[in-house]
């Protein structure tokens, strides 16, 4: 990525996000011959925390931060500014249709257009570990991750539905899964009877998440009986935490339209509630958060963005 984003600068489009969505969004705006620029705290996103990606089309087997070297290789061959180690803030509509951007170390940026790309961060357990042992063991999405463990002993972690369809995902593929909740799940009957027929699934309710094990890869899990105070140490090759996610977008509150969840509401087109406002990818309420997908999106917003600016 080439170009020095400024201070009081004027874009096309601005793209806030990082990840596969918005580096992508980055790319056709700037192919469409629209000034572009990538504004985000960290090149990458999400992706960049997997430790085996095989779902990606091209590649058969690629690390996560392989995959985003690559993704900013390709885009380096566009003129796209980008600017790292900068958190958006405020989305500001003018009256004139167009946008101010601000972010929290204290940029300013005029625009026509916005594409929202900030993926969404992953509710943690923070519990040693956790982050030591990311992408070793350790995995937010079950559907990214669960063919690795096939015949292994693996953890789940969490109260409701994602826990649950986590454990059938998993012992469908042939592992072994716990699911570790400190209270009983929180599911439809229908799940709760699905989990019941899996031999392989032991559920734990009122057990706590103490500390990950592992030196250079996941070896087990400890947790704390929440009744009797014990500490036990389970068998586990990865440790799956299904506690739900955070949308990144909140500098968009009261501006787009979002659902229960806090994702951003997009059409087709990837287009928001708010005329010149895009959004792709994790933070939206599309179905399905894989690499893939988000690359896609990014391309539809940049796209749609670019027969949008040129009607103008």
């Amino acid at each position: 990525m080439t170009g020095e984003a400024h201070a009081g600068k004027s874009y096309d489009v601005v793209v806030i996000g990082a990840g596969p969505a918005g580096l992508t969004a980055g790319m056709y705006c700037a192919r469409q011959g629209f000034s572009t620029v990538v504004v985000a705290g960290e090149v990458g996103g999400q992706a960049a925390w997997a430790g085996k990606i095989e779902n990606y089309l091209g590649w058969q087997a690629i690390t996560g931060p392989e995959l985003v070297e690559a993704f900013r290789t390709h885009v380096a061959r566009f003129d796209v500014s980008c600017l790292e180690g900068q958190l958006v803030n405020a989305l500001v509509p003018r009256d004139d249709g167009e946008f101010d951007v601000y972010t929290r170390e204290g940029l300013a940026l005029a625009t026509r257009a916005v594409i929202i790309a900030t993926g969404k961060a992953p509710n943690r357990l923070s519990v040693p570990g956790e982050i030591e042992l990311i992408g070793r063991g350790v995995s937010y999405c079950a559907t990214c991750d669960a063919a690795f463990f096939t015949g292994s002993d693996v953890a789940v972690v969490g109260p409701g539905e994602s826990a649950a369809d986590a454990a059938l995902q998993l012992a469908r593929l042939g592992a072994r899964p716990t699911v570790l909740s400190e209270r009983a799940l929180k599911v439809p009957d229908t799940m709760l009877a699905a989990l019941s027929v899996e031999e392989a699934i032991i559920l734990r309710p009122g057990a706590k998440v103490v500390r990950i094990e592992g030196e250079t890869a996941v070896t087990g899990i400890t947790v704390r009986d929440l009744s009797t105070h014990a500490e036990e140490t389970l068998s586990a090759k990865g440790v799956f935490i299904e506690t739900g996610a955070i949308a990144a977008a909140d500098f968009t509150a009261g501006l787009v339209e979002t659902n229960e969840q806090g994702e951003i509401v997009v059409d087709k087109r990837c287009a928001t509630s708010l005329p010149g406002v895009y959004a792709a990818g994790d933070v939206t309420d599309g179905l399905g958060k894989q690499v893939i997908i988000a690359a896609g999106e990014g391309a539809r917003a940049a796209v749609a963005a670019g027969q949008d600016l040129k009607r103008r």
